[in-house]
Order: C-alpha cells, then structure tokens, then sequence
C-alpha cells in the first residue's frame, strides 16, 4: 500500500535540487486520477520542491500559493521558472507575520512586492495560516496540502499531493473571493 522513507533528522540547507530529487525518489512520476502521494518528513523538502517538480514534468499555467510566510530563496526560485517559462502566472496569499519587523530585516515582503511587480503576479496580505498550493497545469489540476509553508523550515512537515479537478475547485473558489472573485 505504502512505504516509509527515513531520512535522518537533521537541519538542512536549502538546496532545490537536493529536494527536488528526495521528492522524484518517492514520487517518480505526478499522480494520476486514481493516485494521492501522502509524504510525511523531518524537514528534508519543502512545498517549493514540489513546485520544481511540477515545472519539470509540465508548465504550470496558474499557480496559487497560500502560506503564512514566503521566503526569499523560494521566491527567487519561482521567478527562475518565470524566466524559463515553466510557469506563467502565481497569486500569493500570505499571513500578516510578512510584514513584521523580523520578516521586515529580512526584506522578504519587499522581494514579494517586487516580483509580483516584475512578473505581473497578485498578492494579497491576511490573517493567514493555510498551507495550500493549487496548480493549474498542461497536465491538469493539482492540489498540494501541507504543513509546509513556503520558506526554509526544518520541522516536521506532512504533504497530500493528487490529482483532482474537483478540489483545486473547491479550493480555487474560496481562494479566488480574497483576489475579488476572479477564479483561475
């Protein structure tokens, strides 16, 4: 039915492409419509490693990100697969943390700001604790679930990844309503 993966519980480095491997060691190919990839870990990826999988498999047309914080590495890594046009257009909802002063000595909202300026890409600012990424694809809708928020993060993180119309749906309903009801 399933497999366990042990990875030794460590602080990692943020390295894409060491994520990016773990994640296509467990899930080689994207689910299909039958499929839903449950992955629990002890800090070895992040959602954005996720991402970059989904960029190299397929393009991704929309994607909207809703996480409590985004970080800078993250965000540079998104706008690279703008650049190579692996991915179009992101919407980002973040929680208000972004804009206090530790976030602030960072400048990861000013980053945010920025490339969503460069990229033509929305973000929205609210009290926000959801973990979701929808990805609207050539491929199809996916959902990701997470823990995870879309930043360096070493603890704990579990991930529901499938295939479904039917809850990027869902998703993008209530999600689209915080951008003025445009659905994507």
């Amino acid at each position: 039915m399933g497999r366990k993966i042990s990875i030794p519980k460590k602080r990692y480095i943020f390295h894409i492409m060491r994520e990016k491997m773990l994640i296509e060691n467990i899930m080689p190919e994207l689910p299909d419509d039958n499929t839903v990839y449950k992955l629990v870990t002890h800090g070895g990826f992040s959602s954005i490693g996720f991402v970059k999988v989904v960029a190299d498999k397929t393009r991704i047309n929309n994607l909207t990100i809703s996480s409590l914080r985004v970080g800078r590495k993250h965000l540079m890594v998104l706008d690279e697969l703008y650049r190579r046009n692996k991915l179009k257009h992101v919407r980002f909802i973040v929680g208000s943390v972004v804009k206090n002063k530790c976030e602030q000595k960072y400048g990861y909202y000013d980053t945010l700001v920025e490339i969503c300026k460069a990229n033509n890409w929305e973000q929205v600012i609210r009290k926000n604790h959801s973990k979701l990424l929808l990805f609207d694809t050539d491929a199809g809708k996916y959902v990701l679930e997470t823990s995870s928020n879309l930043n360096e993060n070493p603890s704990i993180e579990q991930f529901s990844f499938e295939k479904s119309n039917e809850l990027y749906n869902f998703y993008n309903k209530f999600l689209s309503e915080i951008f003025g009801g445009g659905e994507i």
